[in-house]
């Protein structure tokens, strides 16, 4: 996540504090005759790797439910039934290598080198430190996603998710346990529907700028285009009058 200006560089954040704005607010307040193509340009470039990285979020949301969901499917058939005491031990180990996969799986998931689900990109983060994703071409708070306000990604682990290390010790812990389960899917789901409306966000930023771009084109190429218009007519004038 550092800074570049390069039309492809890795993804253009600051860390300057701003105030948290909804998502739907307009980043589009610009000329397309004054605008500079390649600060265009770069806006897209810009939006196209904050999708990547949602994207990324969003495989490592996924594998995590998915180790969530194997762990529910381990402990769920204890409360229909008592499970044999010897079995107990066998269990448990099935569950903590479960629990060890998820915490790799959340330290393995990165963007740029970063990582994402450790925190870095909380809500709950000193100010000072967000990360904004530059998506328009003016560098004023306006055009920047304060990707910490937007995602919200706490520093995601068996721990944080609230699963202990009290498995499969009587029905009753067995019971809170499932319960924190499905709170732990909970936050992936929440997690799921940030993601979502940051996509939607940057998709219609990025349409919005590539009209902008056409437009910044068509408005460049037009005094050529009116030129050779002249001077057509002008060739179809002299053959009319030599004839």
């Amino acid at each position: 996540m550092d800074q570049k200006t390069v039309a492809k560089g890795p993804l253009k954040i600051d860390s300057e504090d701003l105030t948290q704005k909804n998502l739907e607010h307009d980043f589009f307040q610009f000329s397309t005759r004054a605008t500079d193509l390649k600060n265009l340009d770069q806006a897209v470039h810009n939006i196209g790797l904050g999708i990547e990285l949602l994207e990324i979020a969003d495989d490592g949301y996924q594998k995590i439910e998915n180790h969530l969901d194997e762990i529910k499917q381990l402990v769920i058939p204890q409360l229909a039934s008592n499970i044999d005491v010897a079995r107990r031990p066998a269990l448990v180990a099935k569950i903590s290598l479960k629990k060890k996969e998820l915490d790799q799986v959340a330290e393995s998931i990165q963007f740029k080198g970063k990582k994402i689900l450790d925190g870095s990109l909380s809500a709950s983060r000193d100010p000072d430190q967000h990360f904004h994703l530059m998506a328009g071409v003016t560098g004023s708070p306006e055009t920047r996603v304060n990707l910490n306000t937007g995602l919200n990604i706490p520093k995601i682990s068996s721990k944080t998710l609230g699963l202990g290390s009290g498995f499969c010790s009587n029905p009753k812990e067995d019971f809170k346990i499932v319960m924190g389960l499905e709170n732990a899917l909970g936050i992936t789901h929440r997690l799921k529907q940030r993601s979502f409306a940051m996509r939607n966000l940057l998709q219609k930023t990025r349409k919005s700028l590539n009209i902008a771009i056409e437009n910044h084109k068509a408005a460049v190429s037009a005094p050529d285009s009116q030129m050779m218009a002249k001077e057509f007519l002008r060739t179809i004038n002299n053959n009319c009058f030599n004839q």
